[in-house]
């Protein structure tokens, strides 16, 4: 197995997209967030707010017409776009006419509108961080099926079940990241105590975080701030824009838990609390 590296602060703060004097909301990407359900809302307000937080210039929410009111309450900042129960044309339509830089697809989505993943991911052909329900859709028809590039450009975040789903068998840590990758082309995270983040036969770990985060809405959290941070790093041209994206999400998401347990503890701690501690930690990195 490959040397394991760390993500530490000082890759952090190096990394972390730097926001320009002449910065303007188109420059810090847009990400489109198809997220959310009926029984789940709150899967898509997280991803949203995490985005904003992160950074990104811009974001869009595409929910059903039952949750869009309680959406657009809790994240006014947003786009929305008002799906059907048939939302890939909707979605194609809505992406041309108005073009974004990274999807965010999967949390809170329901296994029913995840299958439509790869469609999406072949007649948009954008980058992606994929995660919850999408995941599981993933696991389904294979690994094999997700589309094919020169270089990465999807970021799958798996925890443990999510992960033994995709591979078909139970494997943790740093190997369950690494064969991830290989079989899939793309980064691929095991989300869990010091998270690990792996492409080809690179393999990092992550040095902050802690148990409160073993939550529902965490997952959904990190994947905001990963899609943010992605939008931001693709209009700066950044190299190895999709790796580093994860990276710089991991470390991001368990400051901010480090930060918010300070105040609500372990035990109590809740994904919006841990959103709400993001611009913590980049004062903190003067960012």
């Amino acid at each position: 197995m490959s040397q394991i590296k760390k993500i530490t602060k000082s890759f952090f703060k190096k990394n972390f997209p730097k926001r320009p004097k002449d910065s303007y909301k188109n420059l810090n990407g847009k990400v489109f967030i198809f997220a959310g359900s009926k029984t789940m809302p709150g899967a898509a307000v997280l991803c949203a707010k995490a985005a904003y937080q992160a950074g990104a210039g811009f974001v869009s929410l595409a929910v059903p017409k039952e949750i869009l009111p309680a959406c657009l309450e809790a994240v006014p900042e947003a786009l929305f776009l008002q799906i059907s129960k048939n939302p890939l044309k909707e979605i194609i339509t809505y992406l041309k006419q108005m073009p974004h830089d990274v999807l965010l697809v999967g949390p809170g989505l329901t296994k029913e509108r995840a299958k439509i993943l790869l469609p999406l991911l072949k007649q948009t052909n954008l980058p992606a961080v994929i995660d919850g329900d999408a995941l599981n859709a993933l696991a389904l028809v294979g690994l094999k099926k997700l589309p094919k590039s020169k270089e990465a450009k999807y970021i799958l975040t798996p925890h443990a079940g999510e992960a033994e789903r995709l591979l078909k068998q139970k494997l943790i840590g740093a190997e369950a990241a690494l064969i991830l990758s290989e079989k899939s082309g793309a980064v691929s995270l095991f989300k869990g105590p010091e998270t690990k983040v792996a492409l080809g036969k690179e393999v990092w770990q992550n040095t902050t975080g802690n148990e409160g985060l073993a939550k529902a809405g965490s997952g959904d959290t990190l994947a905001g701030i990963i899609a943010g941070i992605y939008a931001q790093l693709l209009k700066r041209n950044q190299k190895k824009a999709t790796l580093t994206s994860a990276l710089l999400g991991v470390y991001l998401h368990g400051k901010a838990a480090d930060f918010a347990i300070k105040k609500y503890s372990k035990t109590a701690l809740m994904a919006s609390q841990v959103c709400a501690e993001i611009p913590s930690v980049l004062r903190e990195n003067s960012l």
